[in-house]
């Protein structure tokens, strides 16, 4: 987690991250924030940082202080209404602790202190006075969120499953230091903590969720209910015009959760590299994890498309279906994060299974080059498609993986802040493309001046890793641009054609 917090502290302040300093508590302000989060997109707040981006850290004496009035500010409905249950998590970065959490955009319009804010990316902003945009707000809200719609009929006694319930209990209490709340909560009182129980006030329905229904429904109310939520996950590698394996699964999230998983583990090859801290980590495992629980959690729940999972000799498919909000491939530099179901999401977070928003999106792309030394592709269209390359370049080593990692996050954070183009995962997705970016157009220059010049000297020259430079050079000898006349060692690069 404290690389992500440094991410995204780096990006600065936007319409999804407000950083305050806390020097002297918990900024009165705060709340406004909380509140705008809410009411528009969702973000993080981060505790001991100033505008500058500089890390300030919390007052060790202040510590526990400011984590217990904010989590009961947030459960106190003079300034927060409705109230949310929300707490802060502490990370240490450069040796200095701040506190920070993450708001998810709610279903619900909410008020701090009887005032409706929204985020843009100057602020929060107070729109009280404003009823058409809060009814518009209000409008959107009830028509994203499929994941609210109320079930009077389904009973919570006979049309759930209760092991699954206890399972989720567990699960939360393992994923907490002390007592979770869950442990003393019968079942409906845990699914309306959940918010898998609600009362519509504008109708007076009460009753179970769609989402608590696909967590913890059985089977015939599932499929009586949501019939079209199923997942097909195929082995295709000697029989591509059928199958070789398959597991079409009609059941509850939660275990349709481990069979995706058992899927993946059974049909790809287990790599294990070191990550930048020289630790052994499955690149292969966490992939899949964040894979299964994006088809999961951020999928259109009422689509009538399957989703589905194909694993093929050189590729893993994942494919769902989705209201989609940009119609083109994501990078790390368009992304940004956005919770379809935030009730889900959040659901998932508490037992464990899932961490912050849009982490995946980075864990994903950094695990993919520890595995195979290649990127994803994300496809952000009516199926959100992503697709893991699952065969590696033997010849790359563990340093040249982790590498490859660390310098396509890196130059993609540096391009995020500094508006260039320096050899981006958009840039590496999108090979097909005949021009040359910044980077590659600098490669060139230097060969054509200096044709026996070394790539440690290349990499200097441009101030980036010899992995981007090797990388450089793989991009530029197969779009034809250069060869390699001579020796390795007394040889030279000769221009083939020009930009």
């Amino acid at each position: 987690m404290e690389e992500n917090i440094k991410n995204i502290i780096l990006l600065g302040e936007n319409v999804n991250t407000e950083l305050k300093e806390a020097n002297n508590g918990l900024p009165k302000n705060i709340f406004e924030t909380v509140c705008s989060f809410l009411n528009t997109t969702g973000g993080y707040i981060i505790l001991g940082v100033n505008d500058m981006k500089e890390i300030i850290g919390i007052k060790k004496e202040l510590i526990e202080k400011i984590k217990k009035d904010y989590t009961s500010q947030c459960n106190n409905k003079e300034v927060l209404n409705p109230t949310i249950f929300s707490e802060l998590h502490e990370v240490k970065i450069e040796r200095k602790i701040i506190l920070y959490s993450h708001i998810e955009e709610s279903t619900e319009i909410h008020k701090c202190k009887g005032k409706v804010f929204i985020r843009n990316y100057e602020g929060d902003f107070d729109i009280s006075n404003n009823i058409p945009l809060i009814a518009s707000i209000h409008n959107k809200k009830r028509k994203i969120f499929d994941e609210d719609i109320i079930y009077p009929f389904v009973s919570v006694i006979d049309d759930l499953r209760h092991d699954l319930i206890e399972k989720s209990r567990k699960l939360a209490n393992l994923n907490v230091k002390k007592r979770h709340i869950w442990m003393d909560m019968s079942d409906l009182e845990l699914l309306k903590s959940a918010g898998l129980y609600k009362i519509d006030k504008e109708t007076g329905k009460e009753g179970v969720t769609l989402a608590g229904v696909m967590l913890f429904g059985k089977d015939e109310v599932i499929s009586n209910i949501n019939p079209y939520c199923r997942t097909d996950a195929l082995y295709k590698v000697d029989d591509l015009d059928r199958y070789d394996d398959r597991d079409f699964i009609e059941t509850n999230l939660i275990e349709m959760y481990d069979r995706l998983i058992d899927f993946i583990v059974k049909y790809t090859m287990d790599r294990f590299a070191l990550d930048e801290n020289a630790r052994r980590v499955s690149p292969r495992n966490v992939m899949a994890r964040e894979i299964v629980l994006n088809m999961i959690m951020h999928r259109d729940l009422k689509d009538g498309h399957t989703s589905r999972l194909i694993i093929y000799k050189e590729k893993l498919l994942c494919e769902n279906p989705n209201s989609f909000r940009t119609n083109e491939l994501l990078t790390l530099k368009n992304y940004t994060p956005f919770a379809k179901n935030p009730t889900l999401a959040k659901f998932f977070r508490e037992i464990g299974y899932a961490d912050e928003l849009g982490s995946g999106f980075i864990k994903i792309t950094k695990n993919s080059y520890l595995y195979s030394g290649k990127p994803p592709i994300f496809e952000d269209k009516e199926m959100f498609r992503v697709t893991i390359p699952l065969l590696r370049d033997e010849k790359l080593d563990e340093k040249d993986l982790i590498n490859l990692a660390n310098d396509t996050l890196n130059d993609t954070l540096n391009d995020t802040l500094n508006g260039t183009l320096n050899g981006t995962l958009n840039n590496i997705l999108n090979d097909s493309n005949d021009t040359l970016n910044d980077t590659l157009n600098d490669t060139l220059n230097l060969f054509k001046m200096y044709p026996n010049i070394k790539q440690k000297d290349i990499a200097k020259k441009l101030k980036v890793s010899e992995v981007t430079i090797k990388r450089n050079i793989k991009e530029l000898k197969e779009k034809g641009y250069i060869k390699r006349e001579g020796s390795k060692k007394t040889g030279h690069w000769k221009i083939i054609k020009n930009d």
